[in-house]
């Protein structure tokens, strides 16, 4: 598998006034492959889940296809949670620590069994969070994380 580098790029993208965060959040995560379609073909339509953020999706990183490969929505009920996104060959692991009107993630990427990311970010309530992971043979790995009310 070939990886671009640098490996790892993050694009937080903020939105004001910004929300407190309450208890019983949500915070939905998902690994998803981007793509382009092949030439002349018309992109398929983006899961309900991925809609809202087709636009950036693809004006950040230029792609026109996205399918999910793996997702989940964690229920945020204490100070701190854990929780993990298992796909075929990519797991995404993530602990949450309520921080001031948002979240600070501790996040840990593996494909197969090799730890390809760890780093911390903020994740704030309207402010989605994306992350570029590595060049796949079909595409590009992203992943992504809302707060979800």
């Amino acid at each position: 598998m070939c990886f671009n580098r640098p490996a790892i790029l993050a694009f937080f993208l903020a939105a004001l006034p910004m929300p407190v965060c309450r208890a019983g959040d949500k915070v939905w995560s998902a690994v998803v492959l981007a793509s382009n379609a092949e030439k002349g073909a018309k992109p398929t339509a983006p899961v309900a889940e991925l809609a809202p953020f087709i636009a950036k999706l693809s004006s950040f990183f230029g792609y026109d296809h996205f399918e999910i490969l793996g997702s989940a929505v964690t229920s945020i009920d204490g100070p701190t949670e854990r929780w993990l996104v298992p796909t075929p060959n990519f797991y995404l692991g993530a602990k949450a620590v309520r921080e001031g009107a948002g979240y600070r993630l501790n996040l840990e990427f593996f494909h197969d069994k090799r730890r390809l990311l760890e780093t911390d970010a903020r994740l704030g309530p309207n402010s989605p969070l994306f992350i570029r992971g590595p060049v796949h043979p079909r595409g590009q790995v992203l992943l992504v994380f809302e707060i979800k009310p």
